[in-house]
């Protein structure tokens, strides 16, 4: 059981705006709920290492740059949600756990949350912004986690927002770069024009999935293994694939391989795009919010399984090349059109698979004053047939995935074979990914 040693509400250290801050079409359509992620640090000899007192005080700090974090969302006279700025502070959470590092699987669960995130009920409202949970184990560690509601902003916002914390944390001021919270340029056209079909925003009837049935497998890519991956996909192609897109594809076609489906099914893969580069003008690098959109690709299960990576690849590049400003516009004006319906894509068809990347994203980039974090995870599992891709300390790349249980079985045999492949033809000679599997937990 976790001890928790004291809970508070933490401030801004100065006055802050106090204002309602718009929320974009895209913060509109956002899941609701939190997302975050937990980090843990060995313990060193450094000078009060995690010292609640130091780190809240540094959180005070970072919460005047970051204010709406402080706030709480609402819903406006239209209907829209809004964030009201008010400064009433985000949730804090000092913990002890009598377990060691070792004793513990960090692989997203509700075990995991519940060992390590705050909950609403602790905070005493959905509405809250930020929840942190700093937690002393047994054998000298701490483990640090997070929970961000997704309401206003997705993962780059979050990295930059601790990657902000940390660096106030160990007296670092140089490095930081306040977050722009202007929204004018994710504002709809008047009138509103569509020129795409977005059906990745439209309702539509789900076959409902349980995790009663699923099991989460985190797989570790090594470096030489991407990079053989993408040799594969770009079969000539200028500019090269992309690791997302090299890896995404083989998961999607070792999942279609799994599934042992009616090979006229159709299947789609979908995942976000971020788009603060892909606006005219682009969005400041800092930009704080939902920039990302959804997008997907259908195919039938035949066409997946029997073409080579390389075509499956291309269908993802095509995909993904096609999120531009004119397409962007089309999306935020369909949006204004449909108001604010909730878009949820939790509950997917058996042959449709969810992906959420937050690869290329300073994941270990959180130096408290002790070093970089041994590990860091997720901690949470967003539904059945969801993959999780992100950036592996070592150069490689992480893939957590979640399916029921039969598919697993298959999916694991599948993709280490295919990585058996790209180790026999990569020059560093590693053992098959599957002596590199990091465990397995059925929820």
């Amino acid at each position: 059981m976790v001890e928790v040693l004291e809970s508070c509400f933490v401030v801004p250290s100065d006055e802050t705006p106090k204002d309602r801050l718009w929320l974009s079409n895209l913060d509109q359509a956002a899941p609701r709920g939190f997302v975050g992620s937990l980090y843990y640090y060995k313990k060193t000899d450094a000078t009060n290492f995690f010292s609640v007192e130091v780190l809240k005080a540094a959180l005070s700090k970072a919460l005047v740059l970051f204010y709406p974090l402080s706030g709480r969302y609402a819903v406006g006279s239209d209907g829209r949600l809004v964030l009201d700025c008010n400064g009433e502070g985000c949730f804090f959470v000092t913990a002890r756990l009598e377990r060691t590092f070792d004793s513990i699987n960090f692989q997203p669960s509700p075990e995991l949350e519940g060992l390590f995130v705050p909950s609403i009920e602790m905070a005493g409202s959905q509405f809250v912004m930020l929840m942190i949970q700093v937690t002393y184990l047994k054998c000298g560690g701490v483990v640090l986690g997070f929970a961000f509601n997704h309401v206003f902003g997705d993962g780059r916002c979050n990295f930059h927002f601790i990657r902000t914390l940390a660096s106030i944390t160990r007296g670092d001021l140089s490095s930081i770069v306040p977050p722009s919270f202007d929204q004018t340029p994710l504002r709809a056209r008047s009138p509103p024009i569509v020129k795409f079909d977005h059906p990745e925003y439209m309702a539509e009837h789900t076959i409902r999935s349980t995790l009663s049935s699923s099991t989460t497998t985190k797989f570790l890519i090594s470096k030489e293994q991407v990079r053989y991956l993408k040799t594969r996909c770009n079969n000539g192609s200028v500019p090269e694939t992309s690791s997302f897109c090299a890896v995404v594809s083989l998961v999607w076609k070792c999942y279609c391989d799994a599934q042992s489906l009616v090979p006229d099914t159709i299947t789609n893969l979908m995942f976000t795009v971020d788009i603060r580069n892909r606006l005219k003008p682009p969005l400041p690098k800092h930009h704080f919010s939902n920039a990302v959109v959804r997008r997907s690709v259908q195919s039938k299960v035949s066409e997946i399984t029997s073409n080579p990576l390389h075509v499956v690849a291309e269908q993802v590049k095509v995909a993904i090349d096609g999120v531009n400003d004119e397409y962007i516009r089309s999306l935020i004006d369909y949006l204004e059109i449909v108001k604010n319906k909730i878009f949820a894509t939790k509950h997917v068809p058996e042959s449709h698979l969810r992906v959420v990347s937050i690869s290329r994203m300073p994941v270990y980039d959180a130096n408290f004053g002790c070093g970089a974090p041994e590990l860091v995870s997720r901690w949470k599992v967003s539904g059945n047939r969801v993959v999780y891709i992100s950036d592996e300390v070592n150069g490689g790349m992480e893939v957590v995935v979640t399916v029921d249980s039969t598919t697993m079985h298959r999916f694991e045999k599948i993709f280490a074979k295919e990585l058996h492949v790209s180790n026999e033809n990569s020059s560093s000679g590693m053992e098959n990914n599957r002596n590199n599997q990091i465990g397995q937990s059925k929820l």
